[in-house]
């Protein structure tokens, strides 16, 4: 009988090695689909850019090149971060979307395209005139990367969202009469 039992024991952790090794990499969470891990590891990862920084945006760049199969989860990670972070903690979230549409390409691009003219109004109505300035060059670099109705419609949201007046007066140049 103690025999059996061994024989059992050792096709039970036989049986049990085998199927962890079989089983994907990512499966931690059984109730979570391989979408879901990948969106929230790079939400994870995303919680690391809260400055400029360029090492940063580069390296979020490169793992959404590595995970382009799961470009809708991504591209929605980085539109709900832009959505709800801080004012000042907008463009450089900003910066990383508009790394991976010009460095990765198609798979991310389709995904931002329709919410640009938003996210990016909302940004700019958000920001002070440092900022807005920003937003406003960085959509001039899209005319090529993006279809021109989305640049357009960017552009409008923006212009839309400008003061109509100037934020400080101007007063013209005194003229003196000669005697």
């Amino acid at each position: 009988v103690k025999l059996n039992q061994r024989a059992e024991a050792a096709g039970v952790a036989a049986l049990s090695e085998r199927v962890l090794s079989e089983a994907p990499a990512r499966g931690a969470n059984p109730l979570l689909t391989e979408s879901d891990e990948v969106a929230e590891s790079y939400a994870d990862s995303l919680t690391e850019l809260t400055f400029n920084s360029k090492p940063i945006i580069n390296s979020l760049t490169m793992i959404a090149d590595e995970e382009r199969a799961f470009s809708h989860a991504i591209a929605g990670v980085v539109l709900r971060k832009i959505g709800s972070a801080l004012a000042d903690k907008k463009l450089p979230i900003i910066y990383l979307l508009d790394s991976i549409c010009k460095n990765v390409g198609a798979a991310y691009k389709n995904h931002f395209a329709p919410a640009l003219p938003q996210t990016i109004g909302d940004a700019f109505d958000a920001n002070g005139p440092k900022v807005r300035t920003s937003l406003q060059k960085l959509v001039d670099t899209w005319t090529g990367v993006f279809e021109p109705a989305v640049v357009a419609a960017t552009r409008a949201r923006i212009g839309a969202s400008a003061p109509s007046t100037p934020t400080h007066a101007t007063h013209p140049t005194p003229t003196h009469p000669t005697p």
